[in-house]
Parts: C-alpha cells; structure tokens; sequence
C-alpha cells in the first residue's frame, strides 16, 4: 500500500515479480483527502479466467488491472470515493465504497463503472451466498447487514448485528454467516455475530479480541483477525475454545490455504505463515512497504 505496487511471490522459489500500479489522475472526479499522496493499492481481486489482478485502490479511487502474463499494470480507472472492498460477479466487479456509502457495478468488458447502489453508513464487506442468491453487505456506522438481489440490485432485507460489522464469511452449507462486529473506538473486544439464514436471525456470539476485521471457516473452526490484539484466533465452534498466535503488528489481511494461514502484516512488511494446526508462525515472507491487500493463486 505504501508504494503502490503489487508484488507477487512464488512461494516454492521466492521468485518476486513487481507491478508498479499507474496513478489514476483525472481532478475533475471525486476525490478524498488521501488522493494528493498516493494510490493506495489496498484489497485484490484475482480474475483467472481473464488472467487478471484487480486492485482496488483506496486512496485515488480507483481500480487497477494487472496482466498476469507478464504482470504489468495496465490502466487504472476511476470506481468510487474510497473504494475498499469488492468482488467478482459474473462479468461485474462490486465495489464497496466506504466514503460514498455505495457499491459501483464496474463492468469487466467495458472497464467502466455503469451504475451505483446506494447501502448503508460506511460499508465495509460485501460476499455472495450462491445458495440463496443474494449480496451480504456489512455496514459498519449501521451496525447491520444489507441484503442485495444481484440482479436488480434491489435491497430485499437487512439484519441487525453487533457494534461496527465489517468481515463477513459463510458455512460451508451456505446456510450461516458469521459477521466481525469490530466495536471499533469502544475499547472492548469485538464478537462474531453468528446468523441462521434460514431465519435470518442471530442464533449466537462469540468473544474475540480487538478490533476483529476478518474471519475465515475452515471445517470445525473459525479463524479471526484482530488487528488492535495483533493476533489470529482460532475458535473452535463447538467447545468454544480459542487459542491465539501473535501475527504481526497491524495486521491488514487474511488468506487460509490448506493447513497454513498467510497474514500480511502492514507496520513489519511482511507476510507471517501460520501453521493453523498447531498455531505458530512457522515462516514469514518479506514485502514492500505496508502490505494490504492479499490473494492466493494455487
């Protein structure tokens, strides 16, 4: 984030690859009070089909296409006032913009933004629950999630949730959400809010520490991101027991891939591997300056 650019690591050779991201720069369109600084490359959306890396970029309001053929940057565009969350669908890229309290429909083909939906206050998160057919949006100043036709983009329901939800992720069934309720600014410790779907009811919480931003399902388990705790928890959701390893100051992102957790860490320029069974740090990566945004190609 701080350099505005991708760097991408083979993991069996260390071999880097950098992409220096190209600074969007039209003053006539919306910007925020980072913009005059940098572009902030801040969460990444990996496109295989295209061969392409998407960077939403938080502080120029814009999205960044990379080839991954030769992994380089190939145009940025504008695509929203503080853009920091996103997804794919179908050939739609929803972006979350947090200053706007909106989601861009940025179309893949026409690289261009081609409509806007109005959400709730300072959206953070936004996933897709193939089985019901319908966007989860957590707005973090609403203490709530949105609930989106994707086709119409029409707000069908909302769910009330705990003080400032900004992580989302489902069961492997589809049928519960587990939101990070960060109770951010309070100085207590966050909750996951655990919501049926087939009631669209909160069923339980649970305790983690503070500021949660994120939360990963792995069988039996969750896996939460404190980023004030600097710590990964693991919950085991039918004991209730937790245990936690020290993953770096200011943690900024999540990725679990097999029996090992990836978390970048933004104030030590690194990645930390964790061995999720165990729960240690078993290697670290070193980046660029203030790693965010963080994808897996397996």
């Amino acid at each position: 984030m701080g350099e505005d650019i991708i760097e991408r690591v083979n993991l069996k050779t260390n071999h880097r690859n950098f992409a220096k991201i190209k600074s969007y720069n039209n003053k006539h369109l919306p910007l925020n009070v980072y913009s005059k600084y940098s572009c902030g490359p801040h969460r990444l959306i990996l496109d295989k089909q295209r061969q392409k890396l998407y960077s939403l970029n938080a502080y120029d309001n814009s999205i960044s296409i990379i080839n991954l053929e030769d992994f380089t940057s190939e145009i940025s565009l504008y695509v929203g006032n503080y853009p920091n969350n996103g997804i794919m669908h179908g050939d739609y890229i929803l972006v979350v913009n947090g200053d706007s309290d909106s989601i861009s429909i940025f179309d893949i083909e026409e690289k261009k933004v081609i409509g806007q939906v109005k959400v709730g206050s300072f959206p953070q998160g936004i996933i897709y629950n193939e089985k019901y057919d319908l966007i989860f949006v957590s707005n973090m100043n609403s203490d709530e999630i949105l609930l989106i036709d994707p086709f119409s983009y029409r707000i069908v329901d909302f769910i009330g949730t705990g003080a400032r939800p900004i992580g989302m992720t489902f069961s492997e069934d589809w049928d519960y959400l587990y939101v990070v309720n960060s109770y951010f600014e309070t100085g207590v410790n966050g909750k996951i809010s655990v919501i049926n779907l087939q009631s669209f009811k909160v069923t339980g919480e649970i305790e983690v520490g503070k500021v949660p931003t994120m939360v990963r399902k792995k069988e039996n388990f969750l896996y939460v991101l404190n980023s004030c705790s600097n710590t990964l928890c693991k919950i085991d959701l039918f004991t209730k027991q937790k245990k936690e390893v020290y993953c770096g100051y200011a943690p900024g992102y999540l990725c679990i891939l097999d029996k090992y957790a990836y978390v970048s860490s933004a104030e030590e320029n690194k990645v930390n591997i964790i061995d999720i069974d165990e729960m240690r740090v078993v290697k670290f990566i070193e980046t660029r300056k203030e790693p965010q945004g963080l994808v897996i190609d397996p």
